[in-house]
């Protein structure tokens, strides 16, 4: 939580899914520069350990437009004003635990802050997707990054922050 000049608490969320743990370091690194509170979305039932089965998995749920269940997390949307909200790459779209639980939020009037992690296909429609799944909600310009965040991008990394989330310091 972090306060504005004029007093106003501002609460600042981030919430994520990842399946390799690159989500969750960019996640955590943003943590600190932001103080945020942090969410980890996980699936209720969990991928499958074998990559090639897991692809086949997420490719049929998101064929088929269906919505993977998450572990309930407890938080209230409504104290939320900025929300960050990180996903790996899953063939151009949200990650399907964390689009559940877009979804299932209301993200009208809030600022909502995508970063994304990838290996080699880039951002795709994910800034898109995440508008369409938070609807009402101001979405900014997208972190991007391929791989996992090394120590020669924090600076990249804090400079974004501030450019699209100036009101949280």
């Amino acid at each position: 939580n972090k306060t504005r000049k004029e007093g106003v608490k501002m609460k600042v969320l981030i919430v994520y899914y990842s399946q390799s743990g690159t989500t969750k370091h960019l996640a955590e690194l943003i943590k600190v520069i932001t103080g945020a509170d942090l969410i980890e979305i996980h699936e209720l039932h969990p991928y499958s350990s074998d990559y090639d089965k897991m692809l086949k998995e997420v490719r049929e749920e998101m064929d088929a437009g269906m919505d993977r269940e998450y572990i309930p997390v407890d938080v209230n949307m409504d104290e939320v004003d900025v929300c960050f909200v990180g996903t790996p790459n899953w063939g151009g779209m949200v990650a399907c635990p964390l689009a559940t639980f877009l979804k299932d939020h209301d993200f009208t009037n809030k600022k909502v802050v995508p970063f994304l992690t990838h290996g080699g296909a880039g951002e795709q429609d994910i800034e898109e997707h995440i508008a369409q799944l938070c609807k009402g909600a101001v979405v900014t310009p997208s972190y991007i990054s391929f791989g996992k965040v090394e120590h020669d991008e924090l600076d990249e990394l804090q400079e974004w922050v501030h450019t699209v989330a100036p009101e949280i310091f």
